[in-house]
Formats: C-alpha cells, structure tokens, sequence
C-alpha cells in the first residue's frame, strides 16, 4: 500500500474536482453515464487507503476521507456516492470484519479500483429495518443457501462483490442476522436493470435476486455469525460518508447561488443587494457550517454511537434539500432552468434522504432508546 501525503492528496482532489469534474458533471447527467475514468483517477490517488489504516489513525483518516467525499460532491455528487459505496459499503466491512483469507482475496482489489462491491440491505417492502428483511440463509451441512430479493442496490450494476445482509437460520434453530460475500458469477443470483433514477444519476443502482444461491461457509463475513451489531457498524460509517456528502451538496449549490446573485442585476442592483436575499443565504451558511460541526464532532467522539449518527444524517440531508430550495428561490427561474447546474443539485440533495436509509428511519431510530425508557 502507498504512502499517504494526505495534504498533497486533498490539493490534487480539489484541483481535480474544480478543474475537471464541474466541468463534466452536467453532462454526465443528461448521459447517465458511469464516470469511469473520473472515479479510477480519484482511485489512483490513494484515496480508498484511507479505509485501511492502523488502528490509532483510523479517526483522523477517516475525517480525511469525508473532506474528500465532500469536495467531490461540490461539483459532481454523483461521483461521491460512487466512492463512499466503495469504501464504506465494500472496503471498511471487509478490512474490519473480514477474515484473514477474505480480506487476501478481495482487499486489494477494492483498494485499487480493480473490482467494485455492494452492500445489499434494503428490500422493496421493508426498506432496511433489519428485523424485518425477508432475505434468508439457511445453514447446510457444507455451505449456506441465500434466497430473497434486494431493490435499489448502489453500484450493485458494475459490482463483482456482494455483501449481503440475510436473517440467518443455523442448523441448531438459531435465528440472527448475518452478512454474506457472494461474487456475481454465481449460480442462481440475478442482477436487474439500471434504475432510472430522479438524481445522482451517474450512480449505477438495481435491484438482486437471489434463488437457492449456495455460499460456502467461509463466505460469512469474518467466518461467524455476528448480528445486528455488525450491520450496523457498517450502516453508520456510510451513513458518515452520506452526511458529508449532503454538507458537499448544500456548499455547491450556494456556491452556485452566490456566483448568480452576485452578478445578476435586477432593476439596477444585484439581488445579493436585497435585504432578503442576504437574510436567506446567511441562514443558509449558517445551517451548513453548523451540520459541519457536528459531522466533525460526530466522527471524533460518537462515529458507532446509532443515534446520534441518525441525528446526523437526518439533519445533513435536511440542510441539503432546504439549501437546493432556497437558492431555487433566490435564482427564480434562471435556477429552474435545465442549462445550469442549480436544478441537478436540487435532484441530487434529495437521494441523500433516502439512501442509506430514509429520513423516517432515521426518526424511527433516534426516537427508540425514549421508548425503551418509558
């Protein structure tokens, strides 16, 4: 693995991200193009070995790794779901959970962009409440049997690896929940159409089905049964990486905003010059660099804490949607239009609000530890 000169990684992003990627995103767009040559040259700049550090730089790496999730998202938001599905939803699970022989089988591969994997917890009537998934294992004398269906899978279209989340019935009768590695050639699993998708529509998604799909028993993630807890480990370190990318989202588009209202003049003035478009856009700065905060406050102190990182998403993803819809406002129907970029981000902050997890899900969450109380 290479050295990491972390400084001069976030300098070759945003130059990279100004440079190349705003100018590529809108088309991009329109095309619903996967942007294969843009994710493999963020790749070889190191960024997925930031997943796989020691132990005492796990923290600070992983902080790094949002930033660059959320300079990215500035420009092409796209681009940083595509990255965050591979490093929290394929390399974190494997690097932290995996066995010896998994992580000599796939890690490599992940890192350097050689293979891409996906996460598969949400299906079509349930959505990803783990006590409700109809997806099963069933324990064999030799292996484990998978049947179930998963709907709107991120980057399930290009990925080789699967990480899928089953309830599991073990040959004792015991019934918990596990998460399984299954390669896409094999028998019996089916990946679906691209999905056309509102926004973020360069992220490939589809839906799997699994019939009688046999999974040797050294294919459990980390080689036994771990639970809930496992799956959700992992659903918080995506649910970080989506919360910085809405922050991402939110800063483009009132960067987006402000370049408009700085220029623009309406009956002699600018309409930053307005009273109240000033007003609108303070609030709106304000409430980005205080979901910031608490992104950084989250990751330093409480990253597994399940509460407070719902918290976290619901309110990145808020600020998101609320920021998009004011600078809607304040452009009128310059930002309406479909030949500027202020429309896509509209799109693009909505699916921060249902990917990993919709926003009721996350109030379902924050609210459960009160009911437990009472």
């Amino acid at each position: 693995m290479m050295t990491i000169n972390i400084n001069n990684m976030l300098e070759q992003v945003r130059t990279y991200s100004r440079k190349e990627l705003k100018e590529v995103a809108s088309r991009y767009d329109q095309t619903e193009e996967f942007p294969a040559e843009h994710i493999q040259y963020l790749i070889g700049l190191g960024i997925l070995e930031l997943m796989v550090v020691a132990e005492a730089e796990r923290t600070a790496s992983y902080k790094e790794f949002l930033r660059i999730i959320r300079i990215v998202s500035k420009q092409f938001p796209a681009v940083g779901s595509i990255l965050l599905t591979q490093a929290t939803y394929g390399i974190w699970p494997l690097y932290n959970f995996g066995t010896t022989e998994q992580k000599a089988t796939y890690l490599d591969k992940l890192i350097k962009g050689d293979m891409y994997a996906s996460f598969a917890i949400n299906e079509e009537s349930v959505g990803s409440d783990l006590e409700e998934l109809e997806t099963v294992a069933i324990e064999k004398d030799d292996h484990w049997e998978i049947t179930g269906q998963k709907a709107y899978i991120s980057n399930s279209p290009i990925a080789s690896l699967f990480f899928i989340v089953a309830k599991t019935r073990s040959l004792n009768g015991q019934e918990s929940h596990g998460v399984f590695l299954v390669e896409k050639t094999v028998e019996g699993l089916t990946v679906g159409p691209l999905e056309n998708k509102m926004g973020i529509k360069s992220l490939p998604v589809a839906g799997l089905t699994m019939t009688s799909v046999k999974v040797p028993k050294d294919n459990l993630l980390g080689g036994i049964i771990q639970g809930v807890k496992q799956v959700e480990s992992v659903v918080n370190r995506n649910r970080l990486a989506i919360s910085a990318q809405a922050i991402g989202i939110s800063q483009g588009a009132l960067e987006r905003g402000l370049e408009y209202v700085s220029f623009e003049r309406n009956f002699g003035k600018r309409l930053i010059d307005l009273q109240a478009t000033q007003y609108k856009l303070a609030d709106v700065q304000t409430r980005i660099l205080s979901t910031r905060a608490f992104l950084l406050q989250t990751v330093d102190e409480a990253p597994f804490d399940t509460q407070q990182v719902s918290m976290l998403k619901l309110a990145s993803s808020n600020v998101a949607i609320e920021t998009t819809e004011t600078i809607i406002d304040v452009t009128g129907g310059y930002g309406y239009m479909r030949n500027n970029e202020i429309e896509r981000f509209v799109r693009d902050a909505k699916l921060t609000s249902i990917y990993g997890s919709s926003s009721n899900t996350q109030r379902k969450i924050i609210a459960q530890p009160w009911l437990s109380k009472i």
